[in-house]
């Protein structure tokens, strides 16, 4: 029986999957406390964040009008991006009704309490979030 070198790259077969299987993201408040809820987001290289992005480069060449890109549209995009990328999430409530699962959901929860979408984007960039530890 041959061990895995430390530069066997086979280290790495599983990142893909993991990043379509999504990690859970428990959401805390801007103190640093845990509020009951978290967030089931894809990785950086699932088919869902690159549908994303494919989308929205796909409009843009659309576009009639080829005019700069704005830091308004560059955020807007990435937003869009985020909510598309969430693949579940545990109840919650807003203004005392459930708020089910959805691209459209998500993005009016991104952008109104920009410290969920802050936790969730900083873990939903990083393919280091989706490795298995051993």
């Amino acid at each position: 029986m041959s061990a895995k070198k430390i530069n066997d790259l086979s280290a790495f077969d599983g990142l893909n999957e993991a990043q379509e299987n999504g990690i859970d993201i428990e959401i805390k408040d801007p103190s640093g406390q845990p509020i009951g809820i978290s967030i089931k987001i894809a990785g950086p290289d699932s088919s869902k964040q690159k549908k994303a992005v494919q989308a929205l480069t796909n409009e843009r060449l659309a576009a009639e009008d080829m005019a700069p890109v704005t830091a308004q549209d560059i955020e807007t995009n990435t937003l869009k991006i985020l909510a598309s990328s969430v693949i579940s999430w545990t109840p919650i409530v807003l203004d005392g009704a459930d708020l089910p699962c959805s691209e459209e959901n998500a993005l009016r929860l991104f952008a109104r309490f920009p410290f969920i979408r802050e936790q969730v984007e900083k873990k939903a960039g990083k393919r280091a979030g989706f490795m298995k530890r051993s």
